[in-house]
């Protein structure tokens, strides 16, 4: 049965809250898993030039029974393509492998800027958006303070969220909270703490009261947050599936308190050269 995931609105964004990530899915996987996640019910589909899957990702679209417009189609520019003419080449070869004329959402993927600034490379994302290469815009891994600039550079309304680390093993309140001020959604990459979550006696005795998993009960808490998306990647169709049952059952306030007490401290995803200072 296929579910309904329902949708975020901000900034004249409407998102599904959850999404299915193709983060670290060679093409051939993601052309055999992709075309069953739209059939379990799947409509945001994430990934990133840096992934070399944007071509499956087009190619499983297209065989697949669901139609384009019924997708909300996520790709990122990766951090060697920010100069304004490379970025905007870049976006016209992902349309290509995409095999699409535009995509949902456009993401700078990390903050890693030239001398100049993110300056010229916010004005070229707004103008891949005046293009037509893209409906929304937004960041990935920037911290409070480049969203800030960010936000101040490209005017308030203009952005559509921040793509970051977010689990239940990782606080993000600060960033949650100047996101919310500008109306930002935060779509939460590894939400399942590459797997750490699976295990986690705190979150299988909650799941024990609803017939859930650990994993859906991470997921949940992060879906059941305002302004707050989950993107988890998986090859395997039955984690697929489990993820996306998460919209049968809600948390209580004493759940979220048991959630709340976990090390919040545990970031796991820093790569070397691209790691901004963290300032949460």
């Amino acid at each position: 049965m296929k579910a309904d995931v329902p949708g975020i609105a901000a900034n004249n964004l409407d998102m599904p809250a959850l999404g299915f990530g193709t983060f670290e899915l060679d093409p051939d996987t993601v052309r055999k898993i992709l075309p069953e996640a739209l059939d379990l019910g799947y409509r945001h589909i994430d990934t990133a030039q840096i992934y070399g899957n944007e071509a499956a990702v087009g190619d499983a679209i297209a065989v697949s029974s669901v139609a384009r417009d019924d997708v909300f189609l996520t790709t990122k520019v990766w951090v060697d393509q920010f100069g304004p003419d490379d970025l905007l080449r870049s976006v016209h070869e992902s349309l290509e492998k995409l095999r699409c004329d535009r995509v949902d959402l456009l993401l700078l993927h990390w903050p890693v800027f030239a001398d100049t600034g993110m300056g010229p490379t916010l004005e070229a994302l707004m103008r891949a958006r005046s293009d037509g290469l893209t409906r929304h815009i937004g960041l990935s891994n920037f911290t409070i303070a480049q969203t800030e600039q960010a936000v101040a550079f490209c005017g308030e309304g203009q952005l559509a969220t921040n793509q970051v680390e977010y689990h239940v093993y990782l606080g993000q309140q600060r960033l949650r909270r100047v996101l919310a001020r500008h109306n930002l959604v935060l779509t939460a990459y590894m939400p399942l703490a590459k797997a750490q979550t699976v295990n986690d006696p705190v979150l299988w005795e909650i799941g024990s009261r609803y017939g859930k998993t650990a994993a859906q009960v991470a997921l949940r808490w992060l879906v059941e947050q305002d302004r707050v998306a989950a993107i988890p990647a998986t090859s395997n169709i039955y984690h697929a599936r489990a993820n996306i049952e998460l919209f049968d059952f809600s948390l209580d306030d004493e759940d979220r308190k048991r959630i709340a007490g976990l090390d919040k401290n545990r970031r796991i995803c820093t790569p070397e050269s691209l790691s901004p200072e963290w300032d949460d």
